[in-house]
């Protein structure tokens, strides 16, 4: 799963190719090609489109709202958390924009960074959720107990908040794609 964020209204570059064909009659040399072509106008329109997975995009996010909290309603901190096709005008964006450039050159989206992984850092491992700390589960469809493979029969797995990654580098690609979108709609 993950959210894919669309401009509203992107800066283009290059024009966005067009295809006669719908996709389900192309062949798949004609499928490569669109997705070539796609490809190639998502990277010379930063704009128009920007993903991360749900793993990387909720830290994401979670910064995004903490350093632009003045500029966003609660209403639109939320609209981040699913990807129900929720859009935030252009205004706002702009605003998050200019905080965010000042936060990316101060460096303090670095520094957030390295704060974000010394508190992950000190977490506590968890007791297994998929075999309850025990280090073996029952496999009804084989009628047999086995080792849980989650936790490697140990009963203990790291903490969950750990599955979640967060890197300057991603904001400096999402205040890209924020600058050339002209309002975002997450879906």
């Amino acid at each position: 799963m993950g959210f894919d964020i669309y401009g509203v209204a992107p800066v283009e570059h290059t024009p966005k190719p067009v295809y006669e064909k719908n996709f389900t009659d192309m062949n798949d040399q004609e499928k490569n090609e669109y997705y070539e072509k796609l490809n190639q106008f998502e990277e010379e329109n930063p704009g128009a489109y920007f993903r991360n997975n749900v793993w990387w995009w909720r830290p994401l996010w979670d910064y995004v709202c903490k350093v632009c909290k003045s500029v966003m309603t609660k209403e639109q901190m939320l609209m981040g958390t699913d990807n129900s096709g929720n859009t935030i005008d252009e205004e706002t964006v702009e605003e998050m924009v200019i905080i965010l450039k000042k936060q990316i050159a101060d460096g303090l989206h670095k520094e957030y960074e390295k704060t974000y992984y010394e508190n992950l850092n000190k977490l506590p491992n968890e007791t297994c959720t998929t075999c309850e700390g025990k280090g073996f589960r029952y496999i009804k469809a084989k009628d047999q107990i086995e080792e849980c493979f989650p936790c490697k029969g140990t009963g203990i797995t790291e903490a969950w908040d750990k599955s979640y990654p967060f890197s300057a580098e991603n904001v400096e690609n999402f205040l890209l794609f924020l600058s050339e979108s002209g309002g975002i709609q997450i879906c």
